[in-house]
């Protein structure tokens, strides 16, 4: 045997077996061999160091795929948010955009309207046919800008004789004894409003001019005739009337006043 291959047996003290020094027992009884014993520690050490730095790494590796995945995704949230921020943004501007065109346009139809029309309606009214005005008027109800006509300066005797016509309208009716309450409601509502009787000063037919309201005197009259007819009361208790149905502002309840005229009209027997 040579001395490289003799260096690296031993001698079991033991047994006096011969084996290789790195083994950490003696094959032949189990004696423990210190060197090899401790060589094998060592090596067993080296193998734990080795897996412990590739569990490292691979803790490493999978952190860092970790952090990327989690930063890819958060920007695209980020992305993602931004865009339906731009999105909203966008939506608005356009929104107000819109309703500016749509302010610019309306106005532009109302300004045509009193262009075309005002003219007209003052040669009607100095002519003193309100018969003619108002037939004239509403047949313009579906012209864009139609709501330029409230601001004329003689709407309110319009309104006024519009009331009369519509209590004129209705008159057959209440006289037939075919009108259900909310008939009278309406009816009576409105002969209240052009009496002057029911608080509500910024109406346009509250607010006439001297002139306006001689010219208004007949159809203010035919509605207080009418509201003595339906209620069969003189103007006090008419007036009373009224102020039971009116809030604190003065102005009449629609539901209060169908209420007191319900009441009041069972009282006369008038079929409702």
């Amino acid at each position: 045997m040579r001395a490289s291959e003799e260096s690296q047996q031993t001698t079991c003290p033991n047994c006096g077996a011969g084996f290789a020094i790195d083994e950490a027992r003696c094959p032949y009884c189990g004696q423990l061999n210190p060197s090899g014993a401790e060589k094998a520690y060592m090596d067993a050490l080296d193998d734990i160091n080795d897996e412990t730095g590739d569990l490292a790494e691979d803790a490493r590796e999978s952190i860092d795929t970790s952090i990327r995945r989690n930063a890819k995704r958060t920007i695209v949230v980020i992305v993602i948010v931004a865009m339906a921020l731009a999105s909203l943004f966008a939506i608005a501007t356009c929104m107000d955009r819109g309703q500016e065109r749509r302010e610019l346009r309306d106005y532009q139809a109302r300004e045509a309207f009193r262009t075309q029309y005002f003219e007209e309606f003052d040669r009607l009214y100095e002519a003193g046919d309100d018969d003619a005005l108002s037939a004239y008027v509403w047949n313009l109800s579906d012209d864009p800008g139609f709501e330029a006509l409230f601001t004329w300066e003689h709407v309110g005797l319009l309104q006024a004789h519009d009331d009369w016509e519509a209590l004129r309208s209705v008159a057959d009716h209440v006289e037939g004894g075919t009108c259900t309450i909310d008939d009278y409601t309406w009816s009576v509502s409105t002969a209240l409003r052009l009496a002057r009787l029911d608080g509500n000063d910024t109406s346009p037919s509250a607010m006439l001019t001297p002139e306006e309201e001689k010219r208004a005197a007949g159809y203010r009259e035919y509605a207080r005739q009418f509201l003595r007819e339906t209620l069969q009361m003189n103007d006090g208790e008419i007036a009373a009337f009224a102020d039971e149905a009116k809030d604190e502002y003065g102005y009449i309840q629609r539901d209060m006043l169908k209420k007191n005229l319900e009441t009041r009209l069972t009282q006369l027997g008038t079929p409702h």
